[in-house]
């Protein structure tokens, strides 16, 4: 009985390697392939919304300001610990998280920027 690669339709026979995941049946060649994108998904779906949101809008200046603080030594650290020398795939996933912290950092200080402004008053200009 034959069956068949869920991804590329070849035929598969019973002496085939074993190469399953979530139930289905893949060749050799897109097995690797559907393993890394499943592994991606995995991933993102393991990150909740709070990680994702840089900040709530009902965040007080003072918890973004501690957010920004303890985020820098975070990064920091990480930024220590970054092996530059071994170019491999989790090596560059730990780069793009370094970035993507360094981005919700930005975005905390430019919004405790954007609020000192709007409670700024607007000078008046007289002529």
């Amino acid at each position: 009985m034959a069956d068949f690669c869920s991804r590329c339709g070849k035929t598969l026979s019973l002496i085939d390697p074993l190469l399953e995941l979530k139930g289905l049946r893949f060749c050799e060649d897109c097995y690797p392939e559907v393993k890394r994108e499943h592994a991606a998904t995995s991933m993102s779906e393991k990150m909740d919304k709070k990680q994702r949101v840089a900040f709530a809008d009902d965040d007080t200046d003072e918890n973004l300001r501690g957010s920004i603080i303890k985020g820098k030594q975070a990064l920091a650290l990480k930024e220590t610990e970054f092996k530059w020398d071994n170019p491999s795939l989790s090596l560059i996933a730990s780069a793009l998280r370094i970035l993507t912290e360094q981005n919700k950092i930005i975005m905390k200080q430019n919004e405790l920027i954007l609020r000192e402004i709007e409670t700024r008053p607007t000078p008046v200009r007289s002529k």
